[in-house]
């Protein structure tokens, strides 16, 4: 969203503020970046930033959305009669989420300043997890009540399957490590291991 020249001029005031807003805080976290100093990256004037973003906890909520956006869109939930192709295409929707290098700078931010910045972790959570962990869970909630999930329970499901793709293929990714197995492996299990 940093190239807005196509974008209508009512739009593009809020997609300069948010482009700013996303570098400062990937650079200079959330604690070193004021409204102040994205008004002047956007550019724009003090009253135009606050106009769209009341508060910056206001306007991370917003990069945060944008950065989730392959998650939590409406067409990135789950999706099918077929679960265990709905929950591969899924996956794979997952894990290219995961090579936008702004998912994993955000989620070192969050580790980083969450306990210090507590409403930074609440909007991080508010906006990017909670909205995708619930579209998951309302795609597996018909699933869970035709009893073809190993659990009752399709929230406790949608995490589930989430832990076990990440802990495999996504913390690696923070680490800077090898992961070890394959995504088609690790993507099948999960779904074995969630599905009747």
């Amino acid at each position: 969203m940093t190239d807005t020249p196509s974008l209508s001029p009512r739009a593009r005031k809020p997609a300069q503020i948010l482009a700013a807003a996303r570098r400062l805080f990937l650079a200079q976290g959330y604690a070193g970046t004021s409204m102040d100093a994205v008004a002047a990256a956007a550019p724009v004037s003090k009253r135009t930033l606050y106009q769209h973003f009341p508060s910056k906890e206001a306007l991370f909520g917003a990069v945060v959305l944008q950065v989730w956006q392959g998650l939590t869109a409406e067409d990135a939930a789950p999706r099918g009669d077929e679960p265990r192709q709905a929950l591969r295409d899924y996956s794979h929707r997952l894990m290219a989420h995961w090579d936008n290098p702004d998912v994993i700078g955000f989620l070192r931010l969050i580790m980083a300043e969450g306990p210090s910045s507590p409403e930074m972790t609440a909007a991080y959570y508010a906006r990017g997890k909670a909205p995708a962990v619930a579209a998951l869970a309302a795609y597996l909630r018909p699933l869970a009540a035709a009893g073809r999930l190993s659990t009752g329970d399709a929230e406790l499901a949608a995490v589930q399957f989430l832990g076990m793709i990440k802990e495999a293929l996504f913390w690696p990714r923070v680490l800077g490590v090898p992961t070890g197995f394959s995504p088609e492996t690790v993507v099948e299990a999960a779904i074995d291991r969630i599905l009747t």
